[in-house]
């Protein structure tokens, strides 16, 4: 496993994190769930991405039955805005939301805490700041974060000084980030993880176009998007088929290329995956000639 420092806040985190949406999904036990983690460690991943809203909180309680304070590995969850209430994203219940995560993930302090995926208006209103301001001099949590919707949203955040710590979606489909975000967070030494490398599964090739895309499945949640996607991988497979690793590694390759990205965030339900995802660490992302194909490739979607 390859390891880059997380901007300035001095963590060298695994190129590779996990991320754990799934965590917790009632589909398989618990004891699958934590031999899941603690296999991920045995195999040099030490970031794990989650939320207090995965399975309402399962993803957090194995997570904690597997790490618990364990010094070694670094947690990133969320103060959600998924409960629809008033003052989702304010100082008070931040403070609540803290002590519920640290229960779960029996742990005394969280080193990253990100707003999840907050709109604009919500980072504007509440005064979230102060209150993760407060948490870190009471030592409950290292690094502020925001989980942005947008590279706009982003460098709106680090103009003011806000974070320490950004997680954005970069993908071979979604590269705003390029033109708009990488520059700035090198000079701000803001620390950037990136979600969806795969496109919520689309980047693996699993679903072919033309039709449904099955049940259980989060690419569903992009809706038509995900639908013009699976006509775009036909697009890329002659590619793939001739780069090692095929088209899954080819897309978490592409996504660690940036040196602004300190870690991917791939999910993992299975063990299958999960060695499939920590095996594209390399240190380096894609070659130059891939990277220009891919480009002349995505030119004509629209």
């Amino acid at each position: 496993m390859n390891y880059r420092k997380l901007g300035n806040t001095g963590l060298m985190v695994s190129e590779v994190g996990m991320g754990c949406n799934r965590l917790g999904e009632k589909n398989y036990p618990d004891d699958h769930w934590v031999s899941l983690v603690k296999h991920a460690v045995e195999l040099g991943v030490n970031i794990f991405d989650t939320s207090e809203s995965y399975g309402r909180g399962r993803s957090e309680e194995m997570l904690g039955k597997a790490l618990g304070n364990q010094d070694d590995v670094y947690i990133a969850t969320k103060i959600s805005g998924w409960r629809k209430k008033e003052d989702r994203f304010s100082a008070k219940r931040m403070a609540k939301s803290v002590e519920d995560s640290l229960k779960r993930l029996q742990r005394d302090c969280i080193d990253i805490y990100q707003l999840h995926s907050p709109g604009r208006e919500d980072m504007e209103k509440y005064n979230w700041a102060e209150g993760m301001e407060k948490l870190k001099k009471q030592g409950k949590i290292r690094f502020s974060a925001v989980a942005v919707n947008s590279s706009e949203d982003g460098i709106w955040l680090m103009k003011q000084d806000l974070v320490q710590v950004l997680q954005i979606t970069y993908n071979i489909f979604e590269t705003q980030a390029e033109k708009l975000l990488f520059g700035m967070a090198e000079e701000k030494g803001v620390g950037l993880l990136c979600r969806m490398p795969l496109a919520r599964g689309v980047l693996t090739g699993k679903f072919k176009p033309g039709e449904d895309i099955p049940e259980g499945y989060r690419a569903n949640l992009d809706g038509e998007r995900a639908v013009n996607r699976t006509k775009w991988v036909e697009d890329l497979r002659p590619l793939a088929d001739k780069y090692e690793g095929g088209l899954t590694r080819m897309a978490l390759h592409f996504s660690l290329t940036p040196e602004a990205i300190s870690a991917i965030i791939p999910g993992s339900r299975t063990v299958e995956q999960l060695e499939e995802n920590v095996s594209a660490s390399n240190g380096t992302g894609l070659p130059e000639k891939v990277q220009k194909e891919i480009e002349a490739i995505s030119e004509k979607w629209s």
